[in-house]
């Protein structure tokens, strides 16, 4: 596969909330592609609070397992979260049999992923 066949779309929400949308395929040769779209701008640090939505994902192996583990691990040191959406069941059935699912929340939407906005009194 070529690092080309995925491209991940980002912004950050006014909660400070790191949304990331990979486009293709997650596997051995784009995972690291796809690695720079993790970064809060501190370095090697990921940004605390990140949703992934995987609405227009086709594929993903165990490398992408091993990046959301490792995505998890940095938020967790950083007191903060991964939260997953429009996960395929395919992606999903692999999170089951590895345990992710255990550690990594899935939503059937983004806007459900998402913490509800806070209202001011």
């Amino acid at each position: 596969m070529d690092a080309s066949l995925l491209t991940v779309s980002q912004h950050t929400t006014a909660q400070g909330v790191h949304v990331l949308t990979p486009h293709g395929e997650i596997d051995h040769s784009s995972v690291a592609f796809a690695g720079w779209a993790f970064d809060s701008g501190a370095g090697d640090r990921c940004a605390p609070c990140t949703v992934v939505d995987f609405e227009h994902v086709t594929f993903m192996d165990s490398s992408g397992l091993h990046f959301l583990l490792y995505a998890y691990l940095a938020a967790q040191e950083s007191d903060g979260w991964i939260r997953l959406a429009n996960v395929p069941p395919a992606v999903q059935r692999l999170l089951r049999i590895v345990g992710l699912d255990e550690l990594l929340p899935t939503y059937a939407t983004l806007q459900a992923a998402l913490p509800p906005e806070i209202v001011a009194p």
